[in-house]
């Protein structure tokens, strides 16, 4: 009985399992192409007298946001890979020993052992699943869980509309690398992007939506975050999940011209700009008023070192939260060592 329970958890598993690898194969490829864009531009841009003329401002900080993206890269990728081993470990000591053909230890496993293990493992365990419950599994947790969330709406929308005005190459591919990895990595490539590409009139041209229509997923957004606490364990939890990432793409999709054709779209940048400071103001108003709610929350049921101390209580924890903590110092280093002359372009 037990081997037909494990078929058939197997069988409806196989779909998750296929989507994990595609992530992980999909994360490469979009850092590929985006370091690749990079060093490109790079390379047509070392030699041009506007280029040279801010060399040295260009260079130090060029140097800061990279070893912040190999940093923010690295710390994920630790904390990814012991959320892995965790749920791997997990498995082995959980589940029942005689479905092994082999030893629980895989690195005792030969290749094609080892990678039949893994897959079966991929395959009978629901990571996404418990990934997202144990990020939101406490106050304290959600407490780490919920920053990261919130930052990460502040960054679809920087990206989006500084991507457009510098006319920034694959756009899509940070906000996607976004998707798929917490923010923090996606957004110090972004900002060597912003290094290399200056300010386009081209860009200054792009059509973007009007401030309702980019208000409306940044209250969507919010709204479904304040309702994901409630929602674990439940089935509506993971549409909720997913909702959120979906609604983090809106930024991008809704400069696209085709709301022209529907009457929605602004037609100057000044009104665009507009529209987007409306979005930021009401990002931040929900983010303080989330914050305040959940702080409370939290520190009704906890003390402030357990809230502290909770990013180091799981991987999945520590991936979102140190990742958080990346992002800020990101965000400070940027707006500390730009010259005056890009603050004032930047505002």
């Amino acid at each position: 009985m037990a081997s037909v329970s494990t078929n058939s958890e197997s069988a409806s598993n196989v779909t998750g399992a296929t989507i994990f690898v595609g992530y992980v194969l999909a994360a490469l490829c979009l850092s590929t192409l985006i370091v690749l864009d990079l060093y490109q531009s790079y390379k047509n841009q070392i030699n041009l007298s506007s280029f040279s003329t801010r060399a040295p401002s260009v260079f130090s900080r060029l140097q800061i946001f990279l070893a912040l993206a190999v940093l923010s890269f690295s710390t994920l990728s630790y904390h990814m890979l012991s959320y892995l081993i965790y749920m791997y470990n997990q498995w082995v000591t959980t589940d029942d020993p005689e479905m092994f053909s082999g030893p629980s230890n895989i690195l005792t496993l030969s290749t094609m052992q080892a990678s039949r293990q893994i897959w079966q493992w991929l395959t009978e365990s629901a990571l996404f699943l418990n990934f997202a419950e144990t990020i939101c599994k406490n106050s304290a947790n959600f407490w780490w869980t919920q920053q990261a969330l919130f930052v990460s709406m502040a960054s679809a929308l920087f990206i989006s509309i500084e991507g457009s005005r510098r006319q920034i190459p694959h756009l899509w591919a940070y906000l996607a690398i976004g998707q798929i990895l917490p923010i923090s990595f996606a957004q110090n490539l972004f900002f060597v992007a912003m290094l290399l590409f200056p300010i386009s009139e081209e860009g200054l041209a792009t059509q973007i939506p009007g401030p309702v229509t980019q208000c409306l997923p940044v209250a969507a957004y919010y709204i479904l975050l304040a309702r994901a606490p409630s929602s674990i364990g439940k089935p509506i939890f993971m549409p909720i999940i997913v909702l959120l990432r979906i609604l983090l793409l809106c930024p991008f999709l809704f400069r696209n011209s085709v709301f022209e054709a529907l009457g929605i779209a602004s037609m100057s940048m000044q009104s665009a700009q507009s529209g987007y400071s409306t979005a930021y103001i009401l990002a931040l108003l929900c983010s303080a008023i989330l914050f305040v709610q959940r702080t409370i929350w939290a520190l009704k049921q906890n003390q402030v070192s357990d809230i502290l101390m909770a990013v180091n209580s799981n991987p999945a924890v520590s991936a979102l939260g140190y990742d958080f903590i990346l992002y800020v110092v990101s965000c400070a280093a940027w707006f500390l060592t730009a010259p005056d002359d890009d603050a004032v372009k930047a505002s």
